[in-house]
């Protein structure tokens, strides 16, 4: 019988658990017009989420080409509104926003050299398994 109870727990835990929409968004692309395009969708996402008063839990890591939208100093336009639209995904969506140190490394920018607001983890691709193992939707931007 406790077998049972144990069971039927797991399951109502799961069922429970769904309700919350979580995606990781990977963003590996350097074509900046398409990255825009993605933040401008990811927030989209958001809003209509919010509208309908779902809960979700939303991850953007970046890495290979499209680590140069974590660099504060940047010329080009299009990376400037991406850097608008990361800080609203952050703050009023609270979008979770992780750029990968390996990365970082490749690309020579440093602590002071990337936007304040975005953190980093060691590996973005160990980063991804975990939260793909922890339920997350994959939503590559490559």
């Amino acid at each position: 019988m406790i077998k049972y109870l144990v069971v039927f727990a797991v399951m109502v835990s799961s069922l429970m658990a769904s309700d919350t929409y979580k995606a990781v968004f990977d963003c590996a692309n350097g074509n900046m017009k398409f990255v825009n395009s993605r933040m401008w969708l990811i927030e989209e996402t958001a809003k209509e989420l919010s509208a309908k008063k779902t809960d979700y839990e939303f991850v953007l890591t970046i890495h290979s080409q499209c680590t140069q939208i974590v660099k504060k100093s940047h010329e080009d336009k299009m990376v400037k509104m991406i850097h608008k639209r990361l800080e609203d995904l952050k703050d009023k969506y609270n979008v979770k926003i992780e750029a990968c140190e390996i990365a970082l490394n490749r690309w020579k920018i440093g602590k002071d050299d990337r936007l304040p607001f975005i953190d980093t983890v060691k590996n973005s691709i160990t980063r991804v398994i975990k939260l793909q193992n922890d339920g997350f939707a994959l939503i590559p931007y490559h």
